[in-house]
């Protein structure tokens, strides 16, 4: 073979090469601005999308969803709970290829109906700064899905603070202040452990489980005590076994079982001597 055929055969083998390994990476966003993908969402149940892509290049294509994407339900008779997705995924798509991937995420918008099976959403955009900065929180930190869910809705819906909490509390601590520092309110002085349970159908039910409580009291001499939690009407819904309480110890931690109770307002009372020494509004 003489000289020059091998140089333009190893021209060529370089060219396939090159050819065979290109690839475009871009954040999604990027991609839609730049048309390198086509895409359609359509709920798949609950919280949960089926997101189909289709990769409109020649190249191989890697697209990052970020934390802190969200759909938006796109029903023209019925407005659905929009959903933020709180993980960064990676996806890569072949030349022209078209792939079907399933997006799991968390209700921001609590108040209205939950998404059903073939409603459509939209493609997909970034949330406002709150959230995206929550959502990169939770991504590179590990929570359970109860403690996620009520952080974004914290965020979503100003529901209370409060309500980020979990079995094991001290895991779940810094992400209560993380939240409330990013609502720029003070740390609640309380906790209250909830439940949700999405029904196939995407409906929420929100199930109020266990009040925690540390707080200070001021008396002057040593006295037995009842701690109690009242409603809006002043009614005992919940109480704790009366103790000893001491002026050098000021210190009380308040733990109740408050499963079943409604939303509302409620009130924490400790009383000693028939007076109270301690009481402070809540919700639920």
């Amino acid at each position: 073979m003489k000289p020059y055929q091998i140089t333009i055969s190893l021209i060529s083998c370089i060219s396939l090469y090159t050819q065979s390994v290109a690839k475009t990476s871009a954040n999604i966003q990027k991609a839609f601005d730049k048309k390198y993908i086509s895409a359609k969402a359509i709920c798949r149940g609950g919280l949960s999308i089926d997101y189909s892509l289709t990769n409109l290049l020649k190249d191989t294509l890697h697209i990052k969803i970020p934390a802190g994407w969200r759909f938006n339900s796109d029903d023209p008779k019925l407005d659905y709970q929009d959903i933020l997705v709180t993980n960064e995924q990676i996806i890569v798509l072949k030349p022209l290829e078209k792939k079907m991937i399933e997006i799991n995420g968390y209700c921001c918008e609590a108040s209205k109906s939950g998404p059903i099976k073939g409603i459509k959403y939209t493609v997909g955009k970034q949330a406002d700064s709150s959230l995206t900065k929550l959502a990169n929180y939770i991504n590179i930190n590990s929570f359970d899905k109860n403690t996620i869910q009520y952080s974004v809705w914290a965020i979503s819906d100003n529901n209370e603070t409060a309500n980020i909490t979990s079995s094991n509390d001290s895991i779940t601590e810094q992400l209560r202040h993380f939240v409330a520092l990013l609502k720029g309110e003070p740390l609640p002085w309380y906790t209250l452990l909830k439940k949700s349970h999405v029904s196939p159908s995407g409906t929420i039910t929100d199930i109020p489980l266990k009040f925690k409580a540390n707080f200070t009291y001021q008396i002057n001499e040593t006295m037995y005590s009842y701690c109690y939690i009242v409603d809006a009407k002043g009614q005992k819904v919940s109480d704790m076994l009366g103790k000893w309480i001491l002026p050098e110890h000021n210190n009380y931690e308040a733990v109740f079982n408050i499963k079943g109770l409604k939303k509302g307002d409620y009130k924490l009372v400790l009383e000693g001597l028939n007076n109270a020494v301690f009481e402070r509004d809540f919700k639920i």
